[in-house]
Order: C-alpha cells, then structure tokens, then sequence
C-alpha cells in the first residue's frame, strides 16, 4: 500500500463507516417506529457528544467522539445494548413491551439494511459505470505450476469448486486465494463433458496482505469491456455478488473458529482505515464498492449469535418463541455484559495488533 497521511487514513475511515453505521441504525430506527416503540437515542459514535439536537419525536440524533460504530437506544433500555430495565414491560412505548415479532423485526432491521445497502451500492456502479465478467474459461496454463500439473487445459470451464458454485474468474480467484497447500476438487466442462479433478494452489507470500495466498498458475480469457446493466439485471446481479461474498465470509469466520486462519486475514478499525484511505485515492467507484463490501461484512457479523449484537439479541428472542417465556433479566444482563467485554477486549487486540505491523512493517 503506498504511505498515507493520518489524514487520509481519518478520513478515508470516516467516509467509509459513517454511512454503513448510519443506514444499520436507521433500520433499526424505522421499524422501531412501525412498531410503535420510542427511540430515546440515535448515536453515530460512542462517548461523549459532539453535535446533536432533538427531534419532534423526542429522539435524540448524536454524533459522538469515537467513530467505531453506532447504537439506537430505545425506551425502557439500560444502556446502549438493549439491555431491558426490570421496568421496562410497564413503559409505554418501549423495545421491551412490543411484541415478540415486532422485537424480532427491529433487531433483524439493522443487519438487513446493510445487506440492502451493500446491494444497491454494487447495482448502482452496474447500473453507471458496468459490470465486467470475466468468464470461469481457462485462457492459458502456466508451465509447471498446480493447474498444467493437475492437468487443466485452455477452454477448461470451471463450474464447481469444493462444492461451490462457480460464476466467473473471480469466483474462481477468491476460492484460490483462500486455499493455499489445499487440494481443491474443480468440475469443469471440457468439449462438452463434465470432468473432475483434484488441485492442490501452491503457497506464495503475498507482501501487500501479509499472509500466505494460493496460486493456480492459469490466466484467464481477453477481458472484455464494461457493460452497463439495466435496472432488473443489476438488481439480480448485485444481489448474486452479496450472496457469494457472504458465503465467503462464513467461509472465513469458519477457518477463525477452527484456526485455520491466518495474520494476514485478520484486521481491525486500523486495517479498515488504512484500506479505506487507500481505495478512496484510487477513486470513487473502487471507494463505493469497498463501501459497499464492508455494508454486507457488517450485516452479516451482526447476525452472529454474540450478546450485544443482534445476532445475540435474536438468539434470546428464538429462546422466549420455543418456550413462551424470555430469559430472566438478570440473565440477559449478564450475557449482555459479557458480550460486551469481549467485543472490547476484540476490538483492543486488534487495534494493538494493527499498530504492531504498522511498526514491524
């Protein structure tokens, strides 16, 4: 990456994760409000206040000092979590006395607003500027690397691979990148069959990401050019990138959770600001795709069963559906607490972590 500025790094970040907390939080807002239910707070940042003014309604719209992501804090909360107050079933208006469908609603409108974002925002660049496929054909085999090795040929049309759809070379890419030293099983079309075979994407170190990536050794076919798409089809085709990219993350949080993930793959708010500061001076459309890539990373983190996320809150609330009562107040308190600590304690490593190889490097 080339050397940027605190400023640009500030800003780039700012840019960036403003919008995506804004619209999670207004999801969250808007069907509070369907709902019937008081929204006491609606706070872009944590700490203290540096602008802010007071709606019609009684809300209180808040931009506060640190810009690490947002909350609604509606009535009969204890803090900015959601935490109910032991009162809060007898307050007019507020999250704890709606009904549980209507929580349920609320909760899931945050990380669904990400996902709408994150789309509209790709089908907008596909809508402009085009869309560029590059077709899952194999161009050129490179001599003695895995792919000429494993016996893949030019004309080879990759549609599958570990059991994973494959839509264009990019598809193909991602899933080569992640697998380095793993064999890999490809489905491919080859004059007219449908063949299997096992490759194995040799390691390479990668400088920029500072992690080991795979390696294929092919090229892919001429690239042709941009293509604007129509309102319909850049609908569908921005909803198909969303879905891919999701099911690469989960991919991801699934080699976290078995430690098969590397450094490199690993960031936090210091790593964001510092791609973000990079991809806003390349230009706009790059920055609106990565806005639009960190939208769907958000919405769908969110919907992790953690307490103090809403994937934690909708967990409580699936409990309170299969056996018609909610946990215990206390209960939920102290899971919310403990998400909480090790959300922090999370994001405090990976801020130490980021700072390190900023140094190291």
């Amino acid at each position: 990456m080339p050397d940027l500025g605190a400023a640009d790094l500030f800003l780039g970040f700012l840019l960036l994760i403003t919008p995506v907390v804004f619209i999670h939080e207004l999801g969250h807002y808007w069907v509070a409000r369907k709902a019937g239910v008081v929204v006491d707070v609606f706070s872009i940042g944590f700490g203290p206040e540096i602008f802010g003014w007071t709606s019609k309604t009684g809300t209180r719209w808040r931009i506060a000092s640190i810009p690490l992501g947002g909350f609604v804090k509606m009535r009969g909360d204890d803090d900015a979590a959601s935490t109910p107050a032991s009162s809060a079933h007898q307050q007019i208006g507020s999250f704890a006395g709606a009904g549980l469908y209507w929580r349920m609603a609320i909760v899931a409108a945050g990380p669904a607003a990400n996902f709408i974002l994150g789309i509209a925002l790709f089908a907008a660049v596909y809508m402009t500027v085009g869309k560029q496929v590059i077709p899952a054909v194999i161009g050129e085999t490179i001599p003695d690397m895995p792919a000429a090795e494993a016996g893949l040929q030019p004309g080879d049309k990759i549609i599958e691979i570990d059991g994973i759809g494959i839509r264009n070379f990019d598809d193909m890419r991602g899933l080569i990148v992640e697998s380095p030293d793993k064999t890999l099983q490809f489905v491919l079309l080859r004059d007219g069959q449908q063949l299997t075979v096992d490759v194995t994407p040799q390691s390479q170190f990668n400088e920029q990401l500072q992690m080991n990536v795979g390696i294929l050794g092919v090229k892919s076919m001429p690239v042709g050019e941009f293509n604007r798409l129509g309102p319909g089809s850049a609908a569908v085709a921005a909803t198909s990138d969303a879905f891919h990219m999701s099911v690469m993350i989960v991919r991801g949080l699934g080699r976290a959770i078995t430690g098969d993930m590397q450094k490199g793959e690993v960031g936090g708010p210091v790593r964001i600001a510092e791609i973000s500061g990079t991809v806003l001076n390349q230009g706009i459309v790059p920055f609106i795709l990565l806005t639009a890539v960190i939208s769907i990373n958000l919405g769908l983190i969110n919907l992790l069963p953690v307490p103090a996320l809403d994937g934690g809150h909708l967990s409580f609330f699936l409990w309170e559906a299969i056996f018609r009562k909610p946990l215990p107040l206390a209960v939920q308190a102290g899971l919310m607490r403990g998400g909480i600590a090790i959300l922090l304690g999370l994001t405090m490593f990976l801020i130490v972590a980021d700072v390190m190889r900023l140094f190291n490097g």
